[in-house]
């Protein structure tokens, strides 16, 4: 029983992920997590429910092992810089997404937002976009652009133009 090379990458790929969904469970289930605008806590399972969920894990860790041995899967080495990469590229997308000209579908937009909101979304997308460079290993933007972010009262020290790195900007309305 052997797969040929596209059978043996789909099912490789169904099984990481799982085994990656996995990682994500436990984390779930082993750690409480809170920020500013969220707190999940662990399940409230009762001992017996633990130690099955457990167990179940276990077996499916051990099921996706023996598949991937006894079919010669292939092991994927993670770049973590690269995944990082890309979910700070969708919090850009998703900060530049909310900022006060384009809160309009959603309502009147009250004009003191571009002055409360709109500093705050660039401070964040800075940082981001700075957080990024470093995920991908890019070198600093160049002295200009550090400098002229220096002056900005948005941006920090090092921290670059507002941009979204590695990808092309969205189109900006004209202000007014």
């Amino acid at each position: 029983m052997s797969l040929n090379e596209s059978q043996q990458r789909a099912v490789a790929v169904a099984l990481r992920q799982l085994e990656e969904r996995l990682g994500r469970i436990g984390q779930i289930i082993d750690h409480d997590e809170s920020g500013a605008l969220f707190h999940r806590s662990r399940p409230m399972w009762s001992r017996e429910e633990t130690e099955r969920v457990g167990a179940i894990l276990a077996e499916l860790r051990a099921t996706i092992s023996s598949v991937a041995e006894v079919h010669e899967l292939p092991a994927e080495e993670r770049d973590p810089g690269r995944e990082i990469a890309g979910l700070l590229r969708v919090s850009w997308e998703s900060l530049a997404e909310v900022e006060s000209h384009r809160l309009r579908s959603y309502g009147r937009v009250d004009p003191g937002l571009r002055a409360t909101l709109d500093p705050a979304l660039e401070r964040l997308m800075a940082l981001v976009s700075a957080m990024e460079e470093i995920a991908v290993g890019r070198e600093p933007e160049d002295e200009a652009a550090r400098r002229g972010a220096e002056e900005s009262d948005l941006a920090g020290p090092d921290l670059g133009t507002r941009r979204r790195p590695l990808r092309r900007q969205p189109r900006r309305p004209p202000p007014g």
